[in-house]
C-alpha cells in the first residue's frame, strides 16, 4: 500500500512539473518581433542602459543599437536552432563609453551559429558554447 501511495505522488508531481515545463516554453518569447537586449557577454553579466545594446530581429533583417550606433544586418534560421547573421554593419558614431563593447557585440552577432530560448531570455551560440545571453524587454 504504501509503495503504491509513493508511485502515485511520484507521478502527480512529474505531471505537474511537465505542465509547468509546457507553460514557460508555451510562454516562451518569439525570436522575431521581441526587443532583446544585451545582459551576458561570455559568463559576464552586464548592467547597460535600457536603450542601448538591443537587437529586433524581423523578417530576416537585424535592427538594434549598440552604445551609441544603430545596428543592421541580415539573419537567417535553419534546423536545430541553426542562426546566422550576415551583412552586418553600424552607423559610425564616436561613443567613447561602451565602444569596444559595441564591436564586441557585432563580432559575436557574426560568429553565432545556433540560438535557444528559455522564456524570456535569448542565448546565442557558436558551436554549442553560449557566447552570449539577452533578455526580452
Amino acid at each position: 500500500m504504501k509503495k503504491l501511495l509513493v508511485m502515485l505522488v511520484v507521478a502527480a508531481m512529474a505531471v505537474g512539473c511537465c505542465s509547468q515545463c509546457r507553460t514557460r516554453v508555451k510562454e516562451a518569447k518569439p525570436l522575431e518581433g521581441t526587443t532583446w537586449h544585451l545582459v551576458k557577454v561570455g559568463g559576464e553579466s552586464l548592467t547597460l542602459p535600457a536603450d542601448s545594446f538591443n537587437i529586433i530581429l524581423t523578417e530576416n533583417n537585424l535592427g538594434g543599437r549598440g552604445a551609441c550606433n544603430s545596428l543592421l544586418g541580415q539573419y537567417a534560421t535553419g534546423e536545430k536552432l541553426a542562426l546566422r547573421f550576415s551583412h552586418l554593419g553600424s552607423t559610425k558614431m564616436l561613443c567613447p563609453e561602451n565602444e569596444q563593447l559595441e564591436m564586441k557585440l557585432i563580432q559575436i552577432l557574426s560568429q553565432t551559429t545556433h540560438y535557444d530560448i528559455d522564456y524570456d531570455m535569448l542565448m546565442l551560440m557558436k558551436n554549442g558554447e553560449i557566447i552570449a545571453v539577452f533578455k526580452a524587454q
